[in-house]
């Protein structure tokens, strides 16, 4: 009877709201940024199109319920967008850039780029320095030190490890803090912000690419006063090339924020996730990891939030070909509970409300495209997804022995539908082809090879393959 226990989750799934045919390129280039800089009301996705050349900057603004429009296109040389925010004070918007990554003969470094006025977008060049090296090294933006201002933390500088600037007077940035780590590799990861430990002071994590033993390093700095930072913490995880650091607010209701650090291995293409939590004073431990397929590529960016509406937040892990959102079971009890696409050589991803209903989206953006997607609690056999105009019901769920996946659509359509396991594996390929009017197919419960499945959870994915436009539905298999 436990199976029972999971009955609640089997009409789960997440349909695609919306499509934006531009996007943060593959190799893990870039951060979309999500607010309203010009202040009319309306959201923007700002991002850059890097990959080919020459690399755009684009404003992407939502005016409700569903239109998007490209309000305005940056050429500024080359640059890539990865933090936003009002960085002096000056009621201003702010992006923070780096500068000449695609030209290593020229001076890099890191940028701002400010609105000029309150009904503008941040569009003018207002500060810059050459700090950095030709690679793509992100940027984030936090109030570290809890003074008001926030702090730019830019990694791989110069042989300098990681420097951070503040303002000191409109649209004026000083270097307050510079430091080289010891290790192998310099960083090359986004920052965790956070008073993990909670002992009043904001801590941040950063990773490496290797530690040279077979594993990757990543430490923990702690702000105890205004622009002071200190080094509390230096850890290990088996994994290779820590591109993306980020923290969880309580995703396991023990009071104690979370952060994730996440690493692949090339060899065998798999994604490491290891979910941490404070043992005491500067003092941290792994709660949960996870090992999971994913794919060779340079790196992408995971964020959490809560996405299914229930106040707690989930973790979307981005991990190249799939994105695995994590729910908590319990305190320190972790599992994945549903997987979307992302895209093979690395993808952004971004959970926001963006039309204010209570659900905050997934934003996955890769290969200069952006997918929406948006939590259905009523299951695909509803037939909630307009957009696919169809309704897919899949019976019996739970099943022993067989699955009938049943299409009544009134056009045309060419689809693909595969199965997969938690772990984001292909199980099987059911079916590509056109299904018109009614339409049955039947998964039997085995693989590819023909060999029975074990029980437990399973995902059905169906792509229409002329609109791009992805359901996903859980099944269990009990026997």
């Amino acid at each position: 009877m436990a199976f029972l226990l999971m009955l609640p989750f089997l009409f789960v799934n997440f349909v695609q709201k919306w499509y934006i045919p531009q996007g943060v390129s593959g190799f893990g280039n870039t951060i979309i940024q999500i607010l309203d800089t010009d202040r009319d009301g309306n959201l923007e996705f700002i991002f850059t199109t890097y990959g080919s050349w020459p690399a755009y900057i684009y404003f992407y603004e939502l005016h409700l319920p569903d239109i998007w429009e490209i309000d305005s296109v940056l050429l500024p040389g080359g640059d890539l967008l990865w933090d936003s925010g009002d960085f002096d004070g000056d009621g201003l918007y702010d992006l923070a850039l780096q500068f000449h990554i695609e030209n290593p003969s020229l001076a890099d470094g890191i940028m701002v780029f400010e609105s000029p006025d309150s009904f503008s977008y941040p569009t003018d060049e207002v500060w810059r320095d050459t700090v950095g090296q030709p690679a793509v090294t992100p940027i984030s933006v936090y109030d570290i030190d809890q003074d008001g201002l926030p702090e730019i933390v830019k990694v791989g500088a110069n042989g300098i490890d990681f420097v951070i600037y503040e303002s000191i007077g409109d649209n004026f940035y000083d270097k307050i803090y510079e430091d080289t780590i010891q290790g192998i590799n310099t960083p090359l990861s986004t920052l965790g912000f956070g008073d993990f430990d909670e002992d009043g002071k904001i801590e941040f994590v950063l990773g490496n690419l290797s530690d040279g033993a077979g594993g990757a390093n990543y430490w923990l700095y702690e702000s105890p006063a205004d622009n002071i930072y200190e080094f509390i913490h230096l850890g290990s995880v088996p994994t290779k090339n820590i591109k993306d650091c980020f923290s969880v607010s309580d995703a396991d209701g023990d009071s104690k924020l979370e952060f994730v650090v996440k690493g692949f291995t090339p060899l065998d293409a798999r994604t490491h996730a290891f979910i941490f939590e404070a043992t005491g004073d500067n003092t941290y431990e792994i709660i949960k990891s996870f090992n999971l397929a994913g794919g060779d590529y340079y790196g992408g960016y995971s964020e959490a939030g809560d996405v299914d509406g229930d106040s707690i937040p989930e973790i979307v892990l981005e991990s190249a070909s799939y994105v695995y959102i994590i729910k908590a079971a319990g305190n320190d009890s972790f599992y994945v509970w549903e997987t979307l696409p992302g895209h093979a050589s690395g993808s952004c991803v971004r959970i926001f409300d963006i039309d204010g209903n209570g659900l905050a989206e997934i934003i996955i953006s890769g290969n200069n495209e952006t997918r929406i997607y948006e939590y259905d609690p009523g299951g695909i056999e509803e037939g909630k997804n307009t957009a696919q105009a169809a309704r897919i019901s899949i019976a019996p769920n739970p099943f022993i022995q067989g699955l009938n996946i049943k299409f009544q659509n009134q056009t045309e359509k060419v689809v693909s539908v595969k199965v997969y396991d938690v772990s984001g594996r292909l199980v099987k390929n059911l079916y590509t082809g056109i299904v018109n009017g009614n339409h049955t197919l039947n998964w039997s419960g085995d693989d590819e090879n023909g060999r029975a499945v074990a029980q437990g959870v399973y995902f059905i994915r169906i792509e229409n393959l002329k609109t791009k436009e992805i359901l996903v539905h859980k099944v269990l298999k009990i026997k």
